[in-house]
């Protein structure tokens, strides 16, 4: 295996520090320090430390788009005479980030999900800034969402406030799992208010337009 850069070490050990102790909490030289790099370092590669934590939520972003995209292709042709319905495009983004976000072999969830809390409640600027609404899958998953009414547009805003709902209540299910071994009966409560909620969503807004 080879050794991992100093950029991908400042990126490793940044993600789990801002993850764990809060990104407001964890200072540059935190950083540096745990990864054997020289103080200057991050401003090197990243710039400031507020670019490196962008570049870390993009990529994680990115990441959870893809898995996305793949789960949104496989519903599409699995019924390719006809739009999904939302249900199950709604379990395509659940079933996407909770595999991405929860370890089933360590029980733990991954520390993207604490350090993408953790900027929604320290650093909203820089969340809102990282999530592209125009990557593949999640303009894919927004736009088989609004063929599924007549008339229907989610809008910038429309789509922000669903997918955030989408991820929150993911996120839930992935904290449920981690502190209860028999999760299964939560977890499709949870599944279910998801679809549920998003369905009531996408109505109101069809019946507005």
């Amino acid at each position: 295996m080879q050794p991992q850069s100093t950029r991908q070490r400042l990126l490793v050990t940044a993600e789990r520090m801002m993850a764990e102790k809060g990104i407001a909490a964890t200072s540059v030289r935190d950083i540096t320090d745990a990864s054997q790099a020289n103080v200057a370092s991050i401003n090197y590669y990243f710039g400031s430390k507020n670019e490196l934590l962008l570049e870390l939520l993009k990529s994680r972003f990115l990441q959870l788009d893809a898995e996305l995209l793949s789960r949104l292709e496989a519903v599409e042709a699995a019924s390719p005479a006809q739009t999904p319905d939302v249900e199950k495009l709604t379990l395509a983004y659940f079933d996407a980030l909770m595999s991405l976000g929860f370890d089933r072999a360590t029980g733990r969830s991954d520390p993207f999900i604490l350090l993408i809390q953790r900027a929604s409640s320290e650093q909203q600027p820089i969340l809102e800034k990282a999530q592209d609404y125009d990557a593949p899958g999640i303009s894919r998953l927004i736009s088989l969402l609004e063929a599924s009414a007549p008339g229907l547009r989610l809008g910038r805003l429309g789509a922000s406030v669903l997918v955030g709902i989408m991820f929150t209540t993911t996120v839930d299910a992935i904290e449920v799992m981690q502190v209860e071994d028999d999760s299964g009966v939560l977890v499709d409560a949870i599944r279910n208010h998801l679809v549920a909620g998003t369905k009531a969503f996408l109505a109101r807004l069809a019946t507005a337009a």
